[in-house]
Formats: structure tokens, C-alpha cells, sequence
């Protein structure tokens, strides 16, 4: 029973902290960065945007979230399975999920690829 407690534990902290960012408002918890990449160079990276991205989704505002960064929801996918792979390998201590659900070679250099494509793509 108190192994079922602490999984459900391990699992809610992260959601529930972004709920109380959420319901006490995301202006309130200001965490205003600049791109060093357009800063000094003038290019966009492939995560400019996901700043203001991650205010719209956290405001409902789908469409504007993906007009900021438009790779925003694969960051959000691949971020979900870094959290899930990391509350069981690491704080649930469970020594097979990483290996049958451990990222594959071909989908880093898939990701990383994609990211590349996008930083070109988007200064062009």
C-alpha cells in the first residue's frame, strides 16, 4: 500500500507545482530570460518563443502557444517521457522501465535532427 502512496507522490509533485503557478497566475512567478543566441548573434534558436509558449499554454491559449514555438508540443512530449523515465528509474527505483522504455539511438538523432532542421528553417 505505502508503495502505491509513494508512486502517486512521485508522480503528482511536478503537476501539482505547475497547478500552483497556474491558480496564483503565471505573472506572479516571473521567470523573464533572454536568448544569449539573439542576443549576440540575431538568430533565432529552436527555443526562442518557448517562453511565451509555455505562459500560453499555461492560459489555455493553444494556437498562440504554437505561434510562438512552433515545436513546442514535441519539447512538452519528449519532457513528459524525460519525467516519467526518470520518477521510475530514479525515485521508484524500477531497473526494467529503463531499459525496455530507455530512448532509442535513432530517436535522439531523430530529435536533435529536427531541432537542427527547425533552427534553419526558422532563419531562413
Amino acid at each position: 500500500m505505502m508503495r502505491i502512496v509513494y508512486r502517486i507522490l512521485c508522480y503528482l509533485v511536478v503537476p501539482l507545482l505547475v497547478g500552483v503557478i497556474v491558480r496564483n497566475g503565471f505573472n506572479s512567478f516571473p521567470i523573464t530570460v533572454t536568448c544569449s543566441i539573439k542576443d549576440y548573434t540575431g538568430l533565432d534558436c529552436p527555443g526562442c518563443g518557448g517562453q511565451r509558449a509555455i505562459d500560453a499554454l499555461l492560459k489555455g491559449k493553444l494556437k498562440q502557444a504554437f505561434y510562438f514555438n512552433q515545436l513546442i508540443y514535441v519539447y512538452l512530449g519528449v519532457l513528459g517521457y524525460i519525467y516519467i523515465l526518470f520518477v521510475e528509474t530514479y525515485l521508484i527505483k524500477n531497473k526494467v522501465f529503463k531499459q525496455r522504455f530507455g530512448f532509442a539511438n535513432w530517436f535522439v538523432i531523430s530529435f536533435i535532427s529536427l531541432i537542427l532542421l527547425f533552427f534553419i528553417i526558422r532563419n531562413l
